[in-house]
């Protein structure tokens, strides 16, 4: 399935979300949509400590592909998604509706692949933490399952002391 962008990724984030305000909006919206709402939540991560490194756009790229099956021109339309993150507003909106696209187990590991993407470049900045736990908070993923996540994400990505 391809995407058909719009004139600006975070255009088509604004427009997927005022479709989910509508009744019954989430059964409205295609698998692209939702992929893409996905691919928001993560790219939101990545430039809040103010910096973009290149391995953290990689390891997007990465999960997008693997995770949710972005075709090679879906990854280049979502890697927009970055710069142009989603305002307080607009990340509220797409967390409230991962409990509807997403099992508590898909939602543990799209927490997983937020802290894999805030530790990639080995350090951990506190607003990258604390917009992990409030994405996590608001889509109902259990504290202990967000630190067995950023355990294991350390793990993988050993933070530089």
């Amino acid at each position: 399935m391809t995407l058909q962008p719009m004139a600006h990724p975070a255009t088509e984030i604004a427009h997927i979300l005022s479709i989910t305000q509508q009744h019954n909006g989430f059964a409205k919206l295609n698998s692209s949509q939702r992929r893409l709402l996905l691919a928001a939540l993560l790219a939101c991560v990545i430039p809040v400590d103010g910096r973009i490194h290149a391995n953290e756009v990689g390891r997007f790229s990465d999960h997008l592909k693997k995770r949710y099956q972005f075709s090679d021109d879906m990854v280049k339309h979502a890697l927009g998604l970055i710069k142009n993150t989603l305002s307080p507003e607009q990340l509220h909106q797409a967390t409230k509706q991962l409990p509807e696209m997403l099992s508590m187990e898909d939602r543990v590991n799209l927490v997983g692949m937020l802290w894999d993407l805030a530790l990639c470049d080995f350090e951990l900045h506190s607003l990258e933490e604390a917009l992990i736990y409030k994405i996590a908070d608001q889509a109902g993923v259990p504290r202990k399952r967000v630190a067995e996540e950023q355990a294991r994400a350390v793990r993988l990505n050993p933070i530089a002391r």
